[in-house]
């Protein structure tokens, strides 16, 4: 966890994925979200995990809600860090280890990761993100390093609240949401050599979507915005 200080205006709150995949030996409940990141602006979720939704009856939305797409992260070649093998198991796991931690500066906060699950590509690719909070200048920095000897594709999304309204704009997203403190805008600046498209509530491949709880049988999903780039193969 990155959190910026008490006392130091509305808190800006970041969690930072580097742990196990899954419980256990099966991985059960486990997602594919290594190095994944969630951010809360004074209570508000500004980029959110989807959630679970449900566990029986619908495979292709309990794959989507578990895939690498749904969450905060990189995704290359189109495939999951981990190999799933069933609504519980998975065949692959993706293996993180994290390199830094340090929130002794509550003003220069780090987190540093990385993860091995795209090793088992023909062109292994590696994964590390740093993230960095400065309370002082109230900003939030994600820096992704892919090292591999091959071309990929790769995919980068950043999941965005159900409260969050986006406009691209230049190379960045314009954010903007009401929260106690009040309205609230905000800037993600946006890797100028990916192409960047907005994504709500599709269906055909699923993306776009929050579920603040799980469902045991179709109501109606909840829709919110959604950010993706795409890298095309060299």
């Amino acid at each position: 966890m990155l959190r910026s200080p008490s006392g130091a205006g509305p808190e800006i709150w970041c969690r930072c994925d580097g742990g196990p995949h899954g419980f256990l030996s099966i991985a059960a409940h486990g997602h594919a979200d290594a190095l994944a990141v969630e951010v809360r602006h004074d209570g508000v979720e500004v980029l959110v995990d989807p959630g679970t939704y449900c566990y029986h009856g619908e495979p292709e939305w309990r794959s989507y809600f578990r895939s690498t797409r749904a969450h905060n992260t990189v995704e290359v070649d189109r495939l999951d860090q981990s190999v799933e093998g069933g609504p519980f198991l998975w065949r692959t796991r993706a293996a993180t280890v994290v390199d830094q931690v340090d929130t002794t500066d509550p003003d220069d906060q780090r987190w540093v990761a990385r993860h091995d699950g795209y090793a088992r590509l023909e062109h292994p690719v590696g994964h590390e993100r740093s993230v960095r909070l400065d309370s002082s200048a109230r900003r939030l920095s994600i820096v992704d390093r892919l090292s591999s000897t091959g071309a990929h594709d790769v995919a980068l999304r950043f999941h965005l609240g159900p409260l969050v309204d986006v406009r691209l704009d230049a190379g960045a997203a314009r954010l903007s949401w009401t929260d106690p403190s009040g309205d609230q805008q905000a800037t993600l600046e946006l890797p100028g050599d990916l192409e960047w498209s907005t994504h709500s509530g599709e269906v055909d491949p699923p993306l776009g979507w929050h579920s603040p709880a799980s469902a045991s049988g179709c109501p109606p999903r909840r829709s919110w915005a959604a950010e993706r780039s795409t890298a095309p193969r060299p």
